[in-house]
């Protein structure tokens, strides 16, 4: 038996790639370097000599142990049993992971500022996303080695920020020893503040800031455009990006553009980001889009989903993940208030026929779109109309002036008031938003879908 799998090894490898869409990188870091040791009264032993030693056993047992027992059963046509060891014979004794070590787990990615619902295990992989999927497991693979920084940009929704705590959360996961920091620009900007506040000025405090930063071994930076024109928190930045790289620590970045196209950023600090990779994610496709659905659906127990109700929310929700999976929930909200419900076509038209139904007449006015573009976004009304200037808030209102300005014959008066704005603040966002439309496919592509929700005509 032994000559036997020694002679299809490579032929089930073959297989066990393509079937498990298992990516390049994964595929060189974790299997190759597996070696059959001995096939004996039914249990095949192999060998890793790969990176990480117990740690990186500890990742195949629990990733791809079973794939691979799959692939040489159906291989063989036989029955088999597989373990993977060590060179030193040494095994993985804790491949289900105890609740004390999970406690512990979970302890360090709160500590970290991570979510531990983002990881590789649950992002749809798809055409639009692929590249930067397979570069950010890479870094994760093997942090400050390969792509550093990583910087990842897309427009809003579509996954940046899930794949940058995917990677914080494996390298917790496979690495107990690791530190690793996730924050979003806006706090890293409000830190700063405080500490040119006053009464934070003191030496002891701005030392306590930057150790913070830059004694980790992965920096994760969401949403970097909110540093534009924010000069003391640029240099800041480029003091600490400067100390991680130096010392070989993984930083990844996300933002709404790529280096070059943003604008109030120093040009020294652009060419810091783009020292690494620079990859983007694209507004999924109908094929990602419906197994991203698939896979939601999966997750509810107890609720029948027809495939023609998410074949019609893959159809009409398509700008990015996060309004895609907003009406999923939606529809599983509404079905539990009565048990027994099926989502089917015509309860998915019902239920979002105010977002997507063609034949829903609407008068069209700045207090509608306002409300269709906070959906949209996962925002509130009211802060749309707040004093926030956050990112995630200012970009979504300026497209709401620009829109109003489209549908509404509302004079730059009136649309001001509608938003809680001065006549200056929506001429400079209309203006804004015309040059993204210009420059930007996502923002392009963002503002389409929302023509057609507030005028499906």
């Amino acid at each position: 038996m032994f000559e036997v799998l020694s002679e299809k090894w490579p032929e089930i490898l073959d297989f066990f790639k393509s079937e498990y869409d298992v990516s390049d990188v994964s595929f060189k870091t974790w299997i190759l370097p597996l070696e059959i040791k001995s096939v004996e009264d039914g249990l095949v032993t192999l060998v890793f000599t790969g990176p990480s030693e117990s740690q990186g056993l500890k990742y195949i047992n629990k990733k791809y142990l079973s794939f691979l027992k799959v692939s040489i059963c159906e291989s063989l046509d036989e029955d088999l049993d597989l373990q993977i060891i060590l060179p030193n014979g040494e095994m993985d004794n804790s491949i289900a992971t105890t609740n004390e070590s999970k406690a512990q787990l979970l302890d360090r990615i709160k500590d970290s500022n991570l979510s531990e619902k983002f990881t590789f295990d649950s992002f749809v992989v798809g055409s639009n996303n692929n590249a930067a999927q397979v570069t950010a497991l890479a870094v994760a693979e093997s942090p400050g080695e390969t792509y550093n920084p990583l910087y990842i940009y897309g427009g809003v929704g579509l996954g940046k920020t899930h794949l940058l705590q995917a990677i914080g959360n494996f390298v917790l996961e496979q690495n107990p020893e690791a530190t690793v920091l996730y924050t979003y620009s806006e706090s890293f900007v409000n830190e700063v503040i405080d500490l040119l506040a006053g009464k934070h000025t003191v030496q002891e405090d701005i030392q306590r800031f930057r150790n913070k930063y830059r004694n980790v071994d992965v920096l994760l930076l969401d949403d970097i455009q909110f540093f534009s024109n924010k000069d003391r928190c640029q240099e800041e930045l480029f003091n600490i990006f400067n100390d991680l790289h130096m010392k070989h620590k993984q930083i990844v970045i996300t933002s709404d553009k790529i280096p070059k196209d943003m604008e109030g950023i120093s040009e020294r600090l652009i060419n810091r980001f783009e020292m690494g990779l620079t990859v983007d994610i694209q507004n999924p496709d109908y094929e990602t889009r419906m197994a991203i659905l698939l896979n939601k659906a999966k997750q509810e127990s107890g609720i029948e989903i027809d495939n023609s109700a998410l074949d019609y929310i893959a159809n009409n929700f398509i700008s990015n993940v996060r309004e895609l999976e907003g009406s999923f929930n939606k529809l599983v909200a509404y079905a539990k208030m009565k048990p027994g419900t099926v989502i089917d076509l015509d309860f998915a038209k019902d239920i979002l026929k105010d977002m997507i139904d063609p034949d829903n007449k609407k008068n069209i006015t700045c207090e509608s779109i306002i409300e269709i573009v906070a959906e949209h976004f996962d925002l509130s009304t009211k802060d749309l109309i707040s004093d926030k200037r956050s990112a995630d808030i200012a970009w979504p209102r300026q497209i709401c002036m620009y829109l109003c300005r489209y549908f509404t014959d509302d004079k730059l008066e009136t649309i001001a008031k509608a938003l809680n704005k001065t006549h200056g603040n929506v001429i400079y966002g209309i203006d804004k938003v015309k040059k993204e439309i210009e420059t930007d496919p996502n923002t392009r592509a963002t503002v389409e879908v929302l023509k057609k929700k507030v005028d499906p005509e």
